[in-house]
């Protein structure tokens, strides 16, 4: 027989029910078709409103000076040549403004290098929280062109001897190719590949290690037979733009090869010329 519900449990129990998780299966059930599928419905309003908590955050966990933004996951996977809307996003929390940035500038340092310091720790929380940023998510956030932002990056790196964790350099996207350099760089200071792979600011594979040190190897040899960088890019079937680093790196480490290759040694010397970041003081 089945047991009859107390007077209290008749009174109050239906009132657990009444929840935004039910109203959305009622919808599922009812409007979408999956009177048949209810397991599968539970299973896409779990996911759903999951979605939504990470969406709307309770102020009160926001600390003044601080901001919720949507990064794409550091999961391993790259992430490009798809539009955001096709893209995962998680939820990250950002200092935008501290304390310390406050007391800086109070203190009499400059804005531009108060603004690097502050690009370098949103892309290192992002990081942190398991979200990579791209320079543009920097740029909608600080209202600051694309283009300063790339330079803030550039200088940031070049006087902090470490490369940022973007997009561009953690998931390959674009066309920065601040990795792929640093990957030589180190291969030329005689460390092994894996090495390397311990070495670099963000993690790679050893195949992807491997891929840039081999593909390096081959602009070099394609070079000292004479091959002309856009050749070299035709042949490798990789961008001009990284066979000119390539060739930099190979006048700065094997000037020999370039000797009697007027072309890719005119390449090298613009190059170097035109890097020659100053970093805001």
């Amino acid at each position: 027989m089945k047991k009859r519900r107390t007077d209290r449990q008749e009174t109050f129990s239906p009132m657990r029910d009444k929840t935004l998780k039910n109203v959305l299966r009622h919808q599922f059930v009812t409007e979408f078709g999956y009177e048949n599928k209810v397991i599968f419905a539970e299973a896409m309003i779990k996911r759903i409103l999951q979605t939504v908590e990470n969406f709307t955050k309770p102020a009160a966990l926001l600390k003044p000076g601080q901001m919720l933004w949507m990064a794409v996951p550091h999961d391993g996977r790259k992430h490009t040549k798809k539009r955001m809307r096709d893209t995962p996003q998680v939820p990250v929390v950002l200092d935008l403004v501290t304390d310390d940035d406050l007391a800086a500038l109070a203190q009499g340092a400059t804005y531009p290098s108060t603004r690097l310091k502050r690009q370098a720790r949103l892309l290192d929380q992002a990081m942190a929280q398991g979200g990579v940023l791209a320079q543009s998510d920097l740029a909608a956030i600080t209202l600051i062109q694309r283009r300063q932002v790339s330079k803030d990056i550039a200088a940031y790196q070049k006087s902090n001897g470490r490369i940022l964790p973007y997009r561009g350099t953690v998931q390959d996207a674009g066309a920065t190719l601040t990795h792929k350099v640093e990957v030589v760089r180190l291969l030329e200071a005689g460390y092994l590949e894996p090495e390397i792979c311990e070495k670099l600011a963000i993690s790679h594979d050893l195949s992807a290690v491997e891929n840039y040190t081999q593909t390096y190897k081959n602009v070099m040899k394609l070079t000292e037979r004479s091959f002309t960088p856009l050749e070299v890019a035709g042949i490798l079937n990789i961008s001009r733009r990284l066979v000119d680093s390539y060739v930099q790196l190979i006048a700065e480490h094997h000037p020999e090869v370039l000797a009697g290759h007027p072309v890719s040694q005119s390449i090298a010397e613009d190059l170097s010329n035109n890097e020659r970041v100053i970093c805001p003081k």
